[in-house]
């Protein structure tokens, strides 16, 4: 009975132990800047995979529109946050626009783009 108390004791005492390394804690599908630097109108979905991998989110009932999504949680101070998106949209089967990281308000990707409000629809 004694062992068991003493045990109970310790397990408590894990979390203030000092932790050497906590890994970051990364979810979805890494978004490059190079990538989506590459998106031009008129693409097919399958060269628009081929440059930003699997969408994160591919919703079954909006064919027409991809997400992608990339978060970094940090676990330690040496790492910062990280959060990025970006959806991309296909009309008659090819790329019509994006919205999103690293995709700038002025170029023709974002200009075609339906808004995120009216895409979510």
């Amino acid at each position: 009975m004694a062992l068991i108390i003493a045990l109970t004791g310790c397990a408590s005492q894990v979390e203030r132990l000092p932790i050497l390394y906590k890994p970051e804690i990364r979810q979805g599908t890494l978004i490059s800047e190079s990538a989506v630097a590459q998106l031009e109108v008129g693409m097919t979905p399958s060269q628009v995979r081929f440059l930003l991998g699997p969408p994160s989110i591919e919703d079954p009932f909006s064919e027409n529109r991809w997400d992608y999504i990339y978060e970094v949680e940090p676990r330690s101070a040496d790492v910062e946050a990280v959060s990025r998106r970006v959806s991309v949209f296909f009309e008659n089967g090819v790329l019509s626009g994006a919205r999103g990281s690293f995709i700038d308000a002025s170029s023709a990707l974002h200009q075609a783009a339906p808004s995120l409000d009216a895409a979510a629809r």
